[in-house]
């Protein structure tokens, strides 16, 4: 099979912009909370934000899927990519920060219900929670989702710690697939932005096998 589990690195980063930019574009909801227009620095700010979590954060763990038929180095090979949060302690959860571009007061309300629902689910308990995980659009139904997601289970039942995640319409199936279960389902209204239908995240949760 082509497709590879590797390690994510700093200089992966440019390429897995480019892969969350093109995965969050056909969403309905990305013109109604990110707007635009976007200034020069908006890039940049997003990039310092992942250097960060990737030199700092000691409860991150990335990982990318490459296709080792595509010619060219691991970057240009990269396909997918995924981040995990290993909280081993209680969680320091706390509010996202927009920059510009955003439709800040949306973005508000919408993170500030799914941050609310995190806190009410998970609270203070030790977790791995699956922070983001998107494919290249030309590059879906080849099972590099199923990777991630796989990856991720794996990092939780090494530690015997469940996993949360928060599903999009998109994902929601597949996780079901591998394991999840529906703890909640919220529903946020950002009609009076633009949205034409309320934004729907499951909440979800996957428990490690006794062993």
């Amino acid at each position: 099979m082509p497709l590879e589990l590797r390690g994510f690195t700093l200089a992966d980063l440019p390429r897995g912009l480019e892969i969350e930019k093109l995965a969050y574009a056909p969403n309905p909801f990305t013109p109604v909370l990110f707007p635009g227009p976007f200034p020069e620095e908006a890039k940049k700010i997003r990039s310092e934000y992942f250097i960060k979590t990737l030199e700092e954060d000691k409860t991150a763990r990335h990982v990318k899927v490459i296709d080792t038929e595509i010619e060219g180095d691991e970057n240009e090979q990269m396909i997918a990519w995924a981040k995990v949060h290993v909280h081993k302690e209680p969680p320091k959860l706390t509010p996202r920060v927009f920059g510009p571009g955003s439709n800040v007061e949306a973005c508000e309300k919408l993170w500030g219900d799914i941050l609310a629902q995190r806190t009410r689910l998970v609270g203070e308990n030790p977790h791995v929670c699956r922070n983001r995980s998107m494919t290249h659009p030309t590059q879906q139904g080849r099972g590099a989702g199923t990777m991630l997601i796989q990856w991720a289970l794996g990092q939780a039942q090494e530690l015997s710690l469940p996993a949360y995640l928060e599903a999009s319409p998109d994902g929601h199936s597949l996780y079901l697939k591998n394991g999840f279960q529906d703890v909640d389902l919220l529903e946020t209204d950002l009609r009076q932005w633009g949205a034409k239908d309320m934004h729907k995240t499951w909440n979800m949760m996957w428990y490690p096998k006794e062993v």
